[in-house]
């Protein structure tokens, strides 16, 4: 079958993908207020980025040194719940310089507390085979163990706590997914933050550097001795296992350092009325399954005895045990406002950044400068498009260039409808990208039309011509758009920020360059032959 024949439904297939793409593109040309009126699907528009509309622009850095003596305090919590298990008293267990010392009470525990401890030696990837293990354990001397963290375990920590604070910040400076900010690692320690559009960055510092950690611990007994109590709010030293926090009064109390209910135990927190009373603000919290089922058992072996609510190193409340608490759910009342109980519970929701992250570089874009480099793009792609446009009229006449223009005007125009459509940002180097993408969709056109005028020459009829022309310039086509292609790809997937906003708008006009011309311009062309039926043609 000749390419140039094209049954009803190819035809009508072909038109309604332009189509589609020219009513994704229009509501980039209408003021905000007309697009209310439009459907669902043509909300859309291409999203500006932070050299086009000004904005926010940080790097920070994340205090891996935290996270190791984080890791640190949770391995003396596994040793002593390890050897708890094994029911072995140890006289001490201490971390110090990046070492976790165990001292046992009798030399003869020695072999159980090893072979308790084994178990702490897990791999840091459970579902392969071999590998670095998480923690090494080495006996001392009769009496003691270390533990420390293999160089793999901390890498691997590093990288999860670089991942987790890109979540939580994602959650707290946008928590309804509608900014399109750009949030990635840059390097080994460092995350790259950039908001388009932001005007108030105080506000978008005091998010990130807000903290909401909650955390419940059992009140020592130390707390009741007054002179203990005073030598651990003065001097900071309290009992082996607990740690000093003070009330919203100005007091204080001592309480078990180790905990498994935190914050990250939360599935949701919200603010609401005190239930008894109605009258004050609380904070609604609910547990995930497994603390549930912790803080039960916690409640049921320890009835009668206080536990605290911590919040920011702040103990908000430390009500007495009566019962029981079940059910995964509960409130923290406090002296604090509504306003105040609603902020902490977003961050309770977002929940608490894994490590301290400081503001390394900071800069903020100014819109003028935005709109400057649109008023360049926009100069540069009209001059490009009129270049182009006039080359193809000289080169291949009136008839041939107008096809090769129409089919460049098409290619634009669906450019657009696929940014709205896919949310994409479009940057500066986008611009470029577009600019770029001007000149290699005519390229294709040229191909075909060189092959057709040589066909031409050759002495073939117009639509044998033709259509050798099309046929035998599908191949170079469609070699020299996927070299292309797979080079746009690469850059996307190598690259960050810029880099991967003009391969999205490469990668995209490759594509609708190879419709336009190949398919596109090739209806249009049968369209004439059939309507004008030349004895020459005019190339």
């Amino acid at each position: 079958m000749s390419i140039l024949h094209f049954s009803r439904w190819k035809t009508i297939a072909i038109l309604a993908t332009v189509m589609i793409g020219v009513l994704l593109a229009l509501p980039n040309a209408v003021p905000a207020d007309s697009r209310k009126n439009f459907p669902a699907f043509m909300s859309d528009t291409i999203n500006l980025g932070l050299d086009l509309q000004g904005g926010a622009h940080m790097l920070l850095e994340v205090d891996t040194d935290s996270v190791e003596k984080n890791e640190l305090r949770k391995q003396e919590t596994n040793i002593k719940d390890a050897l708890r298990a094994a029911k072995i008293r140890p006289q001490r267990v201490d971390e110090s310089k990046g070492i976790v010392t165990t001292i046992l009470r009798d030399e003869n525990d020695m072999a159980n507390a090893l072979v308790a401890l084994e178990e702490l030696e897990t791999r840091i990837d459970s579902n392969s085979l071999g590998g670095a293990k998480t923690v090494k354990i080495s006996q001392i001397d009769s009496k003691q163990i270390s533990l420390v963290i293999t160089p793999e375990n901390i890498e691997a920590i590093k990288d999860q706590t670089i991942k987790q604070s890109i979540e939580v910040l994602r959650r707290r400076i946008d928590p309804q997914g509608t900014t399109e900010m750009t949030l990635a690692k840059e390097g080994s320690d460092r995350i790259l933050l950039q908001i388009p559009g932001a005007k108030n960055v105080d506000d978008i510092k005091a998010r990130i550097n807000d903290t909401a950690n909650l955390s419940f611990h059992l009140v020592d007994p130390a707390t009741f001795d007054r002179q203990k109590l005073i030598i651990a709010a003065e001097r900071g030293i309290t009992p082996s296992g607990t740690v000093f926090y003070p009330n919203e009064d100005g007091s204080g109390m001592i309480v078990d350092k180790s905990t498994r209910i935190t914050g990250e135990c939360l599935t949701k927190a919200e603010a609401g009325i005190h239930p008894q009373n109605n009258v004050g603000a609380v904070i609604n919290f609910w547990f995930n399954g497994r603390c549930a089922r912790e803080f039960g058992k916690l409640t049921s072996e320890n009835v009668g005895r206080q536990f605290a609510v911590v919040l920011n190193d702040v103990i908000v409340t430390a009500p007495n045990i009566r019962s029981p608490i079940t059910g995964g759910r509960g409130y923290i009342e406090g002296s604090f406002g509504m306003d105040e109980a609603r902020e902490t519970s977003l961050l309770l929701t977002a929940g608490a950044l894994p490590a301290k992250l400081n503001i390394v570089e900071e800069r903020t874009v100014g819109a003028e400068l935005g709109a400057d480099a649109i008023r360049a793009g926009k100069i540069a792609s009209i001059i490009g498009l009129m270049g182009v446009g006039i080359f193809m009229w000289l080169s291949y006449g009136f008839r041939f260039g107008t096809i090769a223009n129409i089919a460049l005007g098409t290619n634009i125009l669906l450019i657009a409808g696929a940014l709205s459509f896919l949310g994409s940002t479009l940057t500066l180097p986008g611009i470029a990208g577009i600019i770029l993408t001007i000149g290699m969709a005519v390229d294709a056109n040229v191909l075909i039309f060189e092959r057709i005028r040589e066909e031409a020459h050759n002495g073939r009829p117009p639509v044998n011509a033709i259509e050798t022309g099309y046929r035998r310039s599908f191949a170079p086509i469609l070699d020299a758009n996927i070299t292309t292609l797979i080079a746009a790809v690469t850059l996307y997937f190598v690259g960050s920020g810029p880099v991967r906003g003009f391969a999205v708008t490469l990668a995209i006009g490759i594509v609708m360059s190879v419709f336009t011309a190949v398919v596109f311009a090739r209806l249009i062309t049968a369209t004439w032959l059939r309507g004008t039926r030349p004895k020459t043609l005019p190339i």
